[in-house]
């Protein structure tokens, strides 16, 4: 199972979509779905530092039915 704390943690410290796809071993539609809440909520990487608890908060109202805790 991807690990999507770990997406948003490393998007927004500047990895890209692809750079992502390939250290995480999933597709890149895989990262590009699960980043496409972040634009909409004003969020793009080298912002204010957020820590994971930020992301799995966030990540929780965008995916209610995806589990972070794993």
């Amino acid at each position: 199972m991807v690990d999507i704390t770990e997406i948003y943690v490393h998007w927004y410290a500047g990895r890209s979509k692809s750079e992502l796809a390939a250290s995480l071993g999933v597709d890149r539609k895989t990262v590009r779905k699960y980043l496409a809440p972040a634009e909409p909520a004003g969020i793009s990487p080298g912002g204010p530092p957020m820590s994971e608890a930020d992301w799995s908060k966030l990540i929780k109202e965008w995916f209610p039915v995806s589990s972070t805790d794993d």
